[in-house]
């Protein structure tokens, strides 16, 4: 409900209060006395409340006047701190930001955030730090870097929001034996070579759950980097689980297969530290938020 009195009626009353004089609040507010007693005056009316008495030729506060300036004082200051955010939020045309992100959020989800923020905030300094998810959470708990998007598990000791759903899906190429069987089983699987990450990305935790048996008895081929696994699946050299995102045109063009085997959804997460973070990292939070909606 909209208050009946004004900031400017708030603020005479304290003027008031603290000197216990309109002469002198009025020297302070550099307004005429008339103006401050009327806009005591009309304080008082919205209130409903009497907060000042004549005290032989002087005033004092009454009893509710100095209740209620208690609760000014602390009304002003909470419009202080929206005043002191704006200016900080202004130091933005000269802040940086410093972003982690695993290989596939540095890929598909990172650059569409960044150049929407950016465009708010151009002058920003940004630096992007691609590493696994392990290492991200590491390096954001540890405060080397502000924040971090990253598949996968979020360290529970950092404040984190979920931003997308990444769909992970088993693919060959269209030249491979496996693009030809109507079924997959894990046991045909295992006759094939697998094309991974390694065993420090997060993505192979997800693929153990998918694809079970055949990801400890398939012959591996580890390569870091999922665009190195996506080239070398487009190569024949195996079998690969990689983002839908990252292969969609290629099996829209017939370059790869999906195989028959239930793809599996993983959060794409942001990360954070809990305390307060200077002024860039709590607007790219907020922007981060916002970009999540309700729910």
């Amino acid at each position: 409900m909209k208050p009946a009195f004004t900031l400017e009626q708030v603020r005479s009353f304290l003027a008031v209060a603290d000197v216990q004089s309109i002469s002198r609040a009025a020297e302070t507010l550099h307004l005429t006395q008339g103006a401050v007693t009327q806009q005591v005056h009309n304080f008082e009316r919205a209130l409903a409340v009497r907060l000042l008495e004549r005290d032989g030729r002087g005033i004092r506060l009454t009893d509710a006047g100095r209740s209620l300036a208690t609760s000014c004082r602390a009304a002003m200051r909470s419009v202080e701190v929206v005043a002191e955010t704006a200016r900080a939020l202004k130091s933005l045309e000269a802040g940086s930001l410093h972003i982690g992100a695993s290989p596939t959020c540095a890929t598909y989800y990172l650059p569409p955030v960044l150049a929407d923020f950016m465009r708010r905030f151009p002058d920003i300094s940004l630096n992007v730090t691609v590493e696994s998810t392990a290492d991200i959470n590491e390096k954001v708990g540890a405060g080397v870097l502000d924040c971090g998007l990253i598949e996968g598990l979020t360290d529970p000791e950092l404040r984190s929001i979920v931003l997308a759903w990444d769909e992970l899906v088993l693919v060959v190429s269209s030249a491979h034996p496996l693009a030809t069987h109507p079924r997959t089983s894990p046991a045909e699987l295992a006759s094939y070579r697998y094309l991974g990450r390694g065993p420090t990305w997060a993505a192979e935790i997800t693929v153990r759950d998918m694809i079970g048996y055949a990801y400890d008895h398939s012959p591996m081929l580890n390569l870091g980097h999922p665009e190195y696994v996506r080239a070398a699946a487009l190569a024949g050299l195996g079998y690969a689980a990689l983002p839908l995102l990252a292969v969609k045109a290629d099996l829209d063009l017939g370059l790869l297969k999906r195989l028959p085997v239930a793809s599996t959804r993983r959060a794409i997460s942001a990360s954070r530290r809990r305390s307060i973070g200077g002024p860039t990292l709590e607007e790219f939070w907020r922007f981060l938020e916002l970009s999540v909606g309700p729910g």
